[in-house]
């Protein structure tokens, strides 16, 4: 946005107050908020609204751009700004019908509070998209939801798929040296895993899926990064031991933005056995560094992987055809580092953030027409 002469103004959370001017076009407003699940995002909002507020007579502001389904209505106070465009990433009743039919105990407090009051969740949901003059959809599937539940009328959708920075998330040069560098077994067999340790991501499912596939290689470490409560991970761990394949799992927890690439550099495989999702990031930074992916039908997904061509999709919640998916990628190197090119080509071509901004400034447009 920065190279096409935009100037931004950036709100966000922080363990302090404090303002930052990263260059003449970009400021950003970091916010204090207390790093306790489900009420954060609430108090982020309130710290939001006061900011903005603040900001009325100083700021000449033409586009606000929130992100939902995080960011309630009242975080962005009436008339603030010319025009509202907010991207939708997920829709809260999308998330709750997801996880309904799971078992009460696997879900986490933040998952029993989208159940639990997810009228509340959707009525400020809501109340953002109808105060929005363009509605950002991130993939098709988050399209057809909007119209679905919400009944928002098709002529203020866009749809703007997510994308990838390239250059960040690129394929190996020496996967070994980074292997080595990472601390991990430059002679095991990697198969990645990221994203929140939320119970759509089908965890489960994916540890049901390792005992079949280190029969065939005994060396394989299923690395699985990403954040999570202290109670999720002691599910997931005792899961595993249930099973016999703990020693085959290694927990990385929050992984530094700056290190991601890298561990996308180590994986042989990149593994996604979620759910329910709309357009999911790791999917797109795994096909980025070229790793071939396995991963499930649901959602936006299919709008960007073809299965048999740039990685394997497969039902969710089946640990059988996952499994069998991800032995097929490892018994057949040839065929999976074609995957693997495919999958890059693919990002490249269409999922860059420099196209996909341009389609973002053209709604930006529309709005203010």
């Amino acid at each position: 946005m920065i190279k096409n002469g935009y100037n931004i103004n950036i709100v966000t959370g922080a363990n302090q107050n404090f303002d930052v001017r990263v260059n003449n076009q970009l400021k950003v407003y970091f916010q204090k908020i207390p790093k306790i699940p489900i009420i954060k995002s609430f108090m982020l909002a309130q710290a939001s609204y006061r900011k903005l507020s603040g900001m009325r007579n100083s700021v000449n502001v033409d586009i606000t751009h929130p992100q939902l389904p995080l960011t309630p209505s009242f975080a962005v106070p009436p008339r603030f700004g010319k025009s509202l465009v907010c991207t939708v990433h997920s829709t809260w009743r999308g998330e709750a019908e997801a996880i309904s039919g799971e078992p009460y105990s696997r879900l986490n407090a933040n998952e029993k509070f989208l159940v639990g009051f997810n009228g509340f969740l959707r009525f400020f949901e809501l109340g953002m998209i109808k105060r929005a003059n363009r509605v950002i959809a991130v993939s098709d599937f988050t399209r057809r939801e909007l119209r679905k539940y919400y009944n928002i009328p098709e002529n203020r959708i866009r749809v703007v798929h997510n994308g990838v920075d390239t250059h960040k998330f690129q394929p190996a040069t020496d996967k070994q040296k980074i292997r080595i560098e990472l601390g991990l077994n430059p002679d095991d067999t990697i198969i990645l895993s990221v994203g929140r340790l939320y119970a759509r991501k089908g965890l489960f499912t994916l540890i049901d899926a390792i005992p079949s596939v280190i029969k065939r290689f005994n060396r394989a470490k299923f690395v699985i990064s990403g954040k999570g409560q202290n109670s999720e991970m002691i599910k997931l761990n005792a899961h595993a031991e249930r099973l016999g394949v703990k020693n085959n799992i290694i927990f990385t927890g929050y992984y530094p933005d700056k290190k991601l690439p890298k561990l996308y550099q180590a994986a042989d495989v990149f593994a996604f056995s979620t759910f329910y999702e709309h357009h999911p990031f790791a999917v797109l930074e795994a096909l980025s560094t070229g790793l071939p992916v396995v991963t499930t039908t649901v959602g936006g997904i299919a709008e960007t992987i073809e299965t048999g061509k740039n990685g394997l999709l497969v039902r969710p919640t089946d640990s059988k055809q996952f499994s069998d998916a991800l032995v097929y990628l490892l018994e057949h190197q040839k065929e999976a580092n074609k995957m693997g090119v495919k999958a890059r080509n693919t990002i490249v071509k269409q999922y860059d953030w420099s196209i996909l901004v341009k389609e973002t400034m053209r709604v930006y447009e529309e709005a203010t027409k």
